[in-house]
């Protein structure tokens, strides 16, 4: 029986780990000028093409979609109801990482994105398709700052160094912070007055709740979506956030008497 032997061609010689000589570049091949690779994040891409005239145009949802797969998935197969809770006004979780249910509620009459968490990248997505787009960020634990706070409790939890200058004292940093919140506050209230809007936050839960029943609480011409009740603790907040308000603040909110009246009813003030 013969044997025939088969010759490789083309064949790819293997080198040592420790053999480094074939390692640099060569004169018919110079990698030195080569420039380096760069990566970029899904956030960072979409921000490059948003900037460009050019690429601008071509960013679908597919690059909303990758900014977080794991949101994206989870929304995707548990997503939150979307909720109407006064005409062409609706609730629910934040839309950026399942951008397609977006443009359907412009059908329904919204033309403002209310986001209550300050998400990255939600205005580029709401300003490509044709919506407002509005943010006021609700801290997770608002109860525990100014104006929801005293200034007693205030003074225990931020110790500032007191060196006799006018802002630099635990009365100005209170004032500061919770006048910061209060304008904020007066803001939102505008645009939900304006109707037309779509408030949410990341879940569409607790940040939304809390805004909305802010709203019902502290907003006068607010005549829809009362179900939400305050608990004891919220109460409580809610006093001392009425009691931070200035007379100026209650005629830009289009507080009455009789509203004044009854809202100091509710929040159980008797003086």
């Amino acid at each position: 029986m013969q044997v025939n032997i088969v010759k490789l061609y083309n064949s790819v010689p293997f080198r040592s780990f420790t053999d480094t000589t074939e390692d640099k570049p060569t004169v018919s091949n110079p990698v030195k000028n080569d420039p380096a690779p760069v990566f970029l994040s899904p956030s960072e891409h979409l921000h490059r093409a948003y900037n460009d005239p050019k690429l601008v145009k071509k960013i679908t949802y597919k690059d909303f979609e990758s900014l977080d797969t794991w949101e994206n998935y989870k929304r995707t197969l548990l997503p939150t109801a979307i909720r109407r809770i006064k005409k062409n006004c609706y609730r629910g979780e934040t839309l950026l990482y399942t951008p397609r249910r977006l443009p359907p509620l412009k059908s329904k009459g919204v033309t403002t994105v209310i986001d209550l968490a300050n998400i990255p990248d939600y205005d580029i997505l709401c300003n490509l398709k044709g919506f407002q787009y509005y943010t006021f960020p609700i801290f997770l634990d608002y109860e525990k700052k100014p104006p929801f706070i005293t200034r007693q409790e205030f003074a225990q939890t931020h110790k500032i160094p007191n060196t006799h200058l006018p802002d630099d004292s635990e009365e100005f940093a209170y004032d500061n912070e919770a006048r910061e919140f209060i304008n904020s506050f007066k803001d939102f209230v505008s645009v939900v007055n304006k109707g037309h809007f779509y408030i949410c936050c990341k879940y569409g839960k607790l940040r939304t709740n809390t805004a909305l029943l802010m709203n019902q609480y502290f907003n006068p011409e607010w005549d829809a979506h009362t179900a939400l009740q305050a608990d004891d603790e919220q109460i409580e907040k809610f006093k001392n956030f009425y009691e931070n308000l200035s007379i100026r603040d209650k005629r830009d909110l289009g507080f009455t008497r009789e509203f004044e009246e009854k809202l100091r009813k509710k929040l159980g003030i008797t003086k």
